[in-house]
C-alpha cells in the first residue's frame, strides 16, 4: 500500500512540474530581447554595452534585455529557438547558415541591401513549413558591418544577426535597423 501512495505522489509531482513550466508566455510588446552567442561565448560586459547602446537608440518606451552565455553551447542555442522569446539572435556563421537552411530565419532582402551585406546572403528555406524549398537570400547582417558594434569596438567577422521566424517582424526590423544605422 505504501508503494502505491509513493507512486501516486511521484506521478502527481511530475504532472505538477510539467504544467508549471508554462509553455509560451505572452510577451510584453514593449520588451525587446536580443540573444548573443559567439563561437567563444560572449561576455556580460559586452552584453551590457550592447543593451545600453540599443536602449539609447530605441528610447525609454522599449525595455531592452540582452541575454548571452559566457561559453559556446549548441544546446543553449537550440533552446533559444525552442523558447521563441528572442527578437534578434546573434550567432556564429556556421549556426546562422544551418538555422537558415532549416527555416529558422526570416529573409531580409526587402528591407536591407543584399549587396551591402553580401556575407549575410546564404542558402535557406523560404518557408518554415517547406524546408526543402531552398533559395539564396539575405538571412542575416554581419555584426562587423553594424554601426552599433563598431561604436563599442566589437567587430568579429564571424557573427551574424538574424530575425527568427517566430519573432514579430516589424519590431525585430526596428531593432535590427537601430543596430545598423
Amino acid at each position: 500500500m505504501k508503494l502505491w501512495i509513493k507512486g501516486l505522489l511521484l506521478s502527481m509531482s511530475i504532472v505538477f512540474l510539467l504544467t508549471a513550466c508554462g509553455g509560451d508566455q505572452p510577451k510584453d510588446p514593449n520588451q525587446v530581447t536580443v540573444f548573443i552567442m559567439g563561437s567563444e561565448g560572449f561576455s556580460q560586459e559586452l552584453a551590457e554595452q550592447v543593451k545600453q547602446e540599443l536602449q539609447t537608440k530605441l528610447g525609454s518606451t522599449m525595455k531592452v534585455t540582452v541575454n548571452t552565455t559566457p561559453i559556446y553551447s549548441a544546446e543553449k542555442l537550440t533552446l533559444e529557438y525552442v523558447d521563441r522569446q528572442d527578437d534578434i539572435i546573434i550567432l556564429p556563421e556556421n549556426d546562422m547558415k544551418a538555422y537558415s537552411v532549416n527555416g529558422g530565419h526570416v529573409m531580409l532582402d526587402k528591407d536591407f541591401d543584399s549587396k551591402k551585406y553580401s556575407r549575410g546572403v546564404t542558402m535557406g528555406s523560404v518557408s518554415e513549413e517547406d524546408v526543402d524549398q531552398q533559395e539564396k537570400h539575405l538571412f542575416s547582417i554581419p555584426v562587423d558591418q553594424m554601426s552599433m558594434f563598431k561604436k563599442i569596438k566589437y567587430t568579429p567577422d564571424n557573427l551574424y544577426a538574424a530575425i527568427p521566424v517566430f519573432a514579430d517582424y516589424n519590431k525585430s526590423l526596428k531593432i535590427l535597423k537601430a543596430m545598423t544605422e
